[in-house]
């Protein structure tokens, strides 16, 4: 079976809440939700075999010549090799609508997205009630359970340890709240248990779930890559909303988050930024914005603008062949003259040999 868009995933997954509850209503013997033998049971249903519908929970084909442990609990961890395809740095499946979830740990990292109906997570001395748009973080050997309700779609995004390392700018676009809590929940002896996203979840988030959840079904040519854009746009169209709301087991000081949004502010207007500007802009006095700063880099206002501005000019020679011309006027400098002095003095070449040099390693 073939997926064409994400519509014919939410379409799917709604189906397969109604099989779960059949499946509950009409059994002939009580169900044990601890037992491997209950999930095989459910699988063997015939719409789910003739539809090959276990994907959306597993990214193997359900084979029946291999040995499972008797218990879930049996499992001492569950590994990326379990849930996430090669290939692949990221999985999506489908919770499943069954009571008494039972406790466990991953070496991966689970993004928890509840889209309709309600759930609850527990941790090892907290709970959470969920409601549609939210979405929480829970980092590697973290002990927990999701229990969701009847008709809920909850899925969950398992994030290859190795991967959200490496690319944690590109995926959380720097937020300080959410680089701070994968950094810290990174270190040995973590004592980070979670990060949650409240949202209001409107349908394009929606949408871009399910789309990036047919890109992991189908499979198909640069799905992986695919799928790592529809992540990073998940979070763009998450962060950039007013209404968004993040709390963690990891606290951001209120200096970190004064910082944030004078950064936020002065890499989106680097070209015609100045103190007066970005003070007005984010309701700060100029004495209070040099003191961040200073608190945070070492750095004076100026510098931190030239910086910013110097990063920007580095990808226009790396990514374009406009003039250094044009370059140093959208990049806020008065001259190229000015711009490639400024910038040989931080690159330890001229923006000339920057460009050639990169072009040639490339």
């Amino acid at each position: 079976m073939k997926l064409t868009n994400g519509e014919q995933v939410y379409h799917i997954l709604q189906n397969l809440n109604m099989l779960e509850i059949s499946y509950l209503e009409y059994s002939r013997s009580k169900k044990d939700f601890v037992r491997f033998n209950t999930y095989v049971e459910y699988f063997n249903n015939y719409v789910i075999r003739s539809h090959n519908l276990s994907r959306f929970y597993f990214p193997f084909p359900q084979d029946p010549n291999i040995k499972v442990p008797q218990f879930v609990s049996d499992l001492e961890e569950i590994t990326e090799h379990d849930t996430i395809l090669p290939g692949y740095d990221l999985a999506v499946s489908k919770n499943f609508n069954f009571p008494s979830s039972v406790r466990h740990k991953c070496n991966y990292f689970s993004l928890i997205c509840l889209i309709e109906g309600r759930a609850l997570l527990e941790l090892d001395t907290e709970s959470f009630n969920l409601h549609p748009g939210d979405f929480y973080l829970i980092p590697p050997s973290v002990y927990y359970s999701i229990t969701s309700e009847q008709e809920s779609i909850c899925v969950f995004l398992d994030l290859r340890r190795s991967f959200v390392a490496s690319a944690c700018s590109d995926i959380f676009l720097e937020d300080a709240t959410l680089t701070r809590f994968v950094h810290q929940s990174l270190e040995p002896d973590s004592s980070m248990t979670y990060l949650a996203i409240h949202t209001c979840i409107p349908d394009l988030t929606k949408e871009l779930l399910m789309d990036l959840y047919a890109e992991y079904i189908n499979q198909d040519k640069y799905s992986s890559h695919v799928m790592k854009h529809y992540l990073s746009l998940l979070f763009a169209r998450i962060l950039r909303d007013p209404g968004t709301k993040i709390e963690s087991s990891v606290k951001v000081s209120r200096i970190d988050r004064h910082y944030q949004q004078l950064l936020d502010y002065l890499k989106q207007n680097y070209r015609t930024a100045d103190l007066s500007a970005a003070a007005s802009e984010i309701h700060f006095s100029r004495q209070y914005v040099c003191r961040i700063i200073r608190e945070k880099t070492g750095d004076t206002f100026n510098t931190l603008l030239k910086n910013i501005r110097l990063e920007m000019v580095a990808k226009y020679l790396t990514d374009t062949d406009l003039s250094q011309e044009n370059i140093a006027w959208m990049c806020g400098f008065s001259a190229a003259s000015h711009m490639s002095r400024i910038f040989k003095e931080r690159y330890n070449c001229t923006p000339s040999a920057y460009r050639r040099e990169q072009r040639q390693t490339d």
